[in-house]
């Protein structure tokens, strides 16, 4: 009988750690959704890895793209997470602009979590909301 449960406990843990892996870091993926006032919403897409000790990446890939300098984590409620994203983009004229994400990642559990909160982008704010695709 308890060679059977040690059996039993190590497959449910073989399988535990197998879903776990999967999915990685929880905003790591592709994000798309939009920010910017509801009026003149601008299209936003994450692209986000995670190497195991940071998280990298780019927002917007393409011509337009601003890389990922650093992001932060607070984790004080465990079913939502404060989380700062801050990239390095340029303007239409090709200046250096700084792009900042605050905002909080929910549906920790789910494949499809959603990041909200406020965007910066140089002198524009505005609200952002994403889903990871």
């Amino acid at each position: 009988m308890r060679r059977s449960f040690g059996v039993l406990l190590a497959l449910v843990l073989t399988a535990a750690v197998s879903l776990s892996a999967q999915f990685g870091h929880p905003l790591k993926g592709t994000w798309s959704g939009q920010w910017g006032p509801a009026a003149t919403p601008k299209r936003l897409l994450l692209d986000l890895q995670w190497d195991g000790k940071a998280i990298t990446g780019s927002i917007n890939p393409g011509e337009e793209s601003a890389v990922v300098k650093n992001v932060t984590f607070d984790y004080t409620d465990p079913t939502k997470w404060k989380v700062t994203i801050e990239a390095d983009g340029k303007d239409p004229a090709g200046k250096p602009l700084k792009i900042v994400a605050n905002g909080i990642l929910e549906n920790l559990g789910s494949y499809y979590k959603v990041f909200h909160g406020t965007w910066t982008e140089g002198t524009q704010k505005g609200d952002f909301t994403v889903t990871r695709n």
